[in-house]
């Protein structure tokens, strides 16, 4: 499992093909920045759609403009749904906000914890041509 840096997070791609994200504690996340991670996860996702796990525990910030960036179609290409994980009170209130004024381009929700948010990810598969669709409840 290949661990790759930018100046803001960590991140890797488990057995199950699961990207995990974790932000550094006290990163600013700016345009400049969340251009340069978005492009990393890309390349390590070798231009294929993956289910991706931020683990947002610590305390980070956003700017409006990356924030923006982060729906566009150059950043959202590979993802299929995202699982945010905090118990982080500033982190939950930047999660809530951020649904209020950005349309999500892919399913999103908010966990308390990686089992639960890894539960809700494996509910989506993949099928060939990097199309996606959700698992049919039984």
């Amino acid at each position: 499992m290949e661990k790759v840096k930018t100046s803001v997070a960590e991140m890797h791609i488990d057995d199950d093909r699961i990207l995990h994200i974790k932000f550094f504690k006290g990163a600013v996340v700016t345009l400049e920045k969340v251009i340069e991670y978005y492009a990393v996860s890309n390349k390590l996702l070798d231009g294929k759609k993956a289910l991706v796990l931020i683990d947002a525990s610590e305390d980070y910030e956003i700017t409006d403009d990356a924030k923006k960036y982060g729906q566009s179609d150059e950043a959202m290409k590979s993802r299929i749904a995202i699982a945010y994980v905090t118990n982080s009170i500033t982190n939950k209130l930047m999660f809530n906000l951020y649904l209020k004024f950005y349309k999500p381009r892919v399913p999103l929700q908010m966990f308390s914890t990686k089992e639960k948010a890894l539960k809700w990810l494996n509910t989506f598969y993949v099928l060939p041509g990097d199309k996606f669709e959700r698992k049919k409840k039984k």
